[in-house]
């Protein structure tokens, strides 16, 4: 019984204390203290703190104050108050969790149907009017003429969606130059002469796609606010090295 009464905050002074008022109503401080053999200032505390949660009154008499506990119905009514006031911050404490929760989502894709699936997904889940942040291909990675297809058809998608493009490239004589200029919707800087990319890096609102492209190319897709924006950091150093041309 004590250690349920504790689940309504009471601790075990006040626990010993409401019990003997149960058992003899109407008792003084003093009473209190020498059948309780509590201290005599943790007595009075302990009655204010009861007083305070509703379970315990008193009346004030030429000499003294008499305490009486209140019928124990009562405990009900404080177990009720305390349940309405942690539903009411339920939603607080939910914004909080969301808000200092940082989630991580990866998927890996492998093969060509693996890069062109997420090729599309990047296209699709994007949304319209964002600027999407590319560490581009190297020449070597973009010979491959399947992936030059697959990038032609998705960035029809970008286009509907009025994507915008910031690229980095190794250099001007890249095979992506070329196609991205006449695209008209990517602004172009090019890495000093040394530069190499094996990797395509994707960088847009919480997500970041590396795509490689080898014998087995495949795809990771990492998606994290904190991690994006140290993506992005790391884009805008290139980015501000590079040149126009």
């Amino acid at each position: 019984m004590r250690e349920k009464l504790k689940h309504l905050g009471l601790n075990n002074n006040e626990i010993e204390i409401y019990l003997l008022l149960l058992k003899q109503n109407n008792l003084t401080g003093q009473q209190i203290r020498k059948i309780s053999n509590i201290a005599n200032s943790r007595v009075y505390s302990c009655l204010d703190s009861l007083i305070s949660k509703g379970i315990v009154t008193y009346q004030i008499t030429p000499k003294h104050k008499i305490f009486s506990a209140l019928p124990p119905s009562t405990l009900v009514d404080i177990a009720e108050s305390r349940k309405r006031e942690i539903e009411s911050i339920i939603p607080e404490l939910k914004e909080l969790e969301s808000n200092s929760s940082i989630k991580t989502k990866s998927a890996v894709y492998e093969g060509l149907s693996g890069f062109k699936t997420a090729f599309y997904n990047m296209a699709n889940l994007c949304s319209e009017n964002e600027t999407i942040s590319i560490i581009g291909f190297s020449n070597q990675a973009y010979k491959n003429e399947k992936l030059k297809y697959i990038l032609k058809n998705v960035n029809k998608i970008s286009i509907k969606k009025k994507h915008k493009f910031k690229m980095i490239l190794d250099s001007d004589n890249n095979m992506f130059a070329k196609d991205r200029t006449q695209e008209k919707i990517t602004e172009l800087r090019f890495m000093p002469k040394g530069f190499v990319s094996p990797a395509a890096i994707d960088i847009f609102e919480d997500k970041v796609y590396i795509f490689m492209w080898s014998e087995n190319p495949y795809v990771f897709m990492i998606q994290n606010e904190e991690i994006a924006k140290g993506f992005k950091i790391y884009f805008n150093f290139l980015w501000n090295m590079g040149t126009k041309k």
